[in-house]
């Protein structure tokens, strides 16, 4: 399975977001009581925090007072562990890395799908996948899903590289340094760091590219069959940069089984109830709507949320 992902369109499409549009910007529901909640995002410049960060507000606004903290980790790894260990109460986990966890793990909505980006300099050393080993490559943090699944790719096509361990900004502003030769990031699009990278190098008269991945990803789909899904990163995300394909994987928000479930339901409605409002400011909120909300397999819907879907269905 293939698509064209671009700003307009970002999967979710017009149509979806009018839907949203069309849900009740404040429906009449009890409050549920609770004193306190721990969200797991991302690190800086990546969309899981700067998404985070917008989702708590809507949340805190809905329950009409500060009960939401965003917690700043590596993203999706550090995510599901901090979930598994109780240290948080909701988190951002790709479907790959949550895999192992669906028994203990239940999703509230899939918020967007994370693209898989191979990010390097126009005038640098590393065309395709296979210049890799022997250059400079940043997979990511220790916990992060791009680390995660850009191993994955690599230990799928054969490939060694010596993971170099960098955040989304901090390996944004080595790659235009000449600090590194490729970096990877696995987040929604348009990804910030990246979206920052590629108005730099344009500001002094250089270029940023991301590698074509079809060819390299047919491997890792085929190994983890329904996992993740061929896409295109269009010129249309990031202007003045050419279309390239890869792979991606669908984000959700997931907490542990014994989430409460009329909290469950609260922040699921409250999400989307505001998915307009969301993504006027966030442009990755696009995709949150509720025809594809409800799309998290593995994960099963925590039974609150499958009440709130339910409940949109004529």
């Amino acid at each position: 399975m293939s698509g064209r992902i671009d700003r307009r369109t970002l999967l979710a499409g017009v149509s979806a977001v009018s839907l949203a549009a069309l849900l009740p910007a404040c429906s009449s529901r009890p409050v549920p009581s609770v004193d306190n909640l721990t969200f797991a995002t991302g690190p800086a410049g990546a969309t899981y925090r700067e998404t985070g960060t917008a989702l708590a507000e809507r949340w805190n606004d809905a329950l009409a007072r500060h009960v939401v903290d965003i917690v700043e980790t590596d993203a999706a790894v550090d995510n599901a562990a901090l979930l598994t260990a109780g240290s948080v109460d909701l988190g951002f986990v790709n479907a790959d890395v949550a895999k192992p966890y669906v028994s203990d793990f239940s999703a509230l909505f899939r918020v967007f799908d994370s693209v898989l980006h191979l990010a390097v300099m126009a005038d640098g050393p590393v065309r395709t996948l296979q210049d890799l080993p022997g250059m400079r490559v940043a997979v990511g943090l220790p916990g992060s899903g791009t680390r995660f699944t850009a191993l994955r790719l690599l230990d799928s096509a054969g490939l060694a590289v010596t993971p170099l361990s960098y955040g989304q900004d901090d390996a944004a502003r080595a790659l235009l340094s000449g600090e590194l030769d490729a970096v990877f990031s696995l987040t929604a699009m348009p990804t910030p760091a990246l979206d920052s990278l590629v108005r730099d190098a344009s500001a002094v008269g250089r270029a940023v590219e991301f590698v074509d991945l079809a060819v390299d990803t047919e491997a890792v789909r085929a190994a983890y069959p329904g996992e993740y899904v061929g896409v295109v990163i269009s010129r249309t995300v990031y202007p003045d940069i050419a279309s390239s394909r890869t792979l991606a994987v669908p984000t959700f928000v997931l907490v542990r089984n014994e989430f409460p479930r009329d909290l469950a339901r609260f922040l699921t409605a409250s999400t989307f109830e505001n998915a307009r409002a969301l993504s006027m400011n966030r442009p990755e909120a696009d995709q949150i709507n509720p025809r594809t909300g409800a799309a998290t397999t593995p994960v099963p819907l925590h039974p609150g949320a499958a009440d709130w879907f339910r409940e949109q269905k004529p």
